[in-house]
């Protein structure tokens, strides 16, 4: 879709900015998004315990993925 060499041509319509509103065809626009009337809620700050827990299962995963890669290159 979007070209990634220099040799290949872009459009016209992504390079000139000036064209009115009207010159770009109804099925080449990106579509507004729509606009509902959800209220964000602040986010709620977790626990300190959780986040260790989370951290703790994250640095566990990883050593068990080292270990199993290494008994994979030097296990018997």
């Amino acid at each position: 879709m979007f070209p990634l060499c220099s040799h290949h041509p872009m459009s016209t319509i992504a390079l000139d900015p000036r064209l009115p509103a009207g010159a770009v065809p109804a099925d080449l626009r990106i579509p507004l998004p729509p606009r509902g009337r959800r209220l964000a809620r602040p986010a709620v700050r977790e626990p300190a315990w959780r986040e260790a827990m989370r951290w703790s299962l994250i640095g566990l995963t990883a050593s068990m993925a080292a270990g199993e890669i290494a008994l994979m290159l030097f296990g018997p």
